[in-house]
């Protein structure tokens, strides 16, 4: 059986086999290569999903927190301005009464001080009005009765009104 050699002569279709060799000795490490290299990637990618879930999380979370706290700081900023208005008035009123009080003072020091002048008017006066007349009555005395008689009850009523004016 004599085979037919002459087509291993062909060199189309040594060229064929040659790439068929090539391609299948190429494809498989170059497929390995390719899928390490996707599983790489793929990890990658899982990786910073897990990484972005992760800080949607905790961006979540930290923004509830700050939310909780703003309305907090809103409820204590009502309650410091309702106090504050609350103690205004409690200011207020301590005020007014103070000043009522003051005005009460004052006037009631205002009377004293009028009382006091007024007594002191009428004390200045009665004294005036005291000396005038003796000095008019010793004039009148002295005109009328003798020198000695004078003499003697002018000194008397004057002793008696120096004693009354002390």
């Amino acid at each position: 059986m004599i085979t037919n050699l002459s087509v291993l002569d062909n060199a189309t279709l040594w060229v064929a086999i040659s790439f068929v060799i090539f391609v299948f000795l190429v494809f498989k490490p170059l497929k390995n290569m390719m899928l390490t290299s996707l599983d790489k990637k793929i990890a990658e990618l899982k990786h910073q999903l897990e990484e972005s879930k992760k800080l949607k999380e905790d961006a979540d979370k930290l923004f509830t927190e700050q939310k909780k706290k703003y309305e907090e700081t809103l409820v204590k900023i009502k309650k410091l301005n309702e106090d504050a208005i609350y103690e205004s008035k409690i200011i207020k009123k301590k005020i007014e009464e103070d000043i009522k009080n003051s005005l009460l003072r004052k006037e009631k020091s205002f009377k004293q001080l009028s009382s006091q002048m007024e007594l002191k008017v009428r004390e200045d006066l009665k004294n005036e009005i005291i000396k005038k007349t003796l000095v008019y009555t010793e004039f009148k005395i002295k005109k009328k009765l003798k020198k000695s008689h004078n003499s003697k009850l002018i000194n008397e009523s004057l002793s008696k009104l120096t004693s009354h004016l002390s």
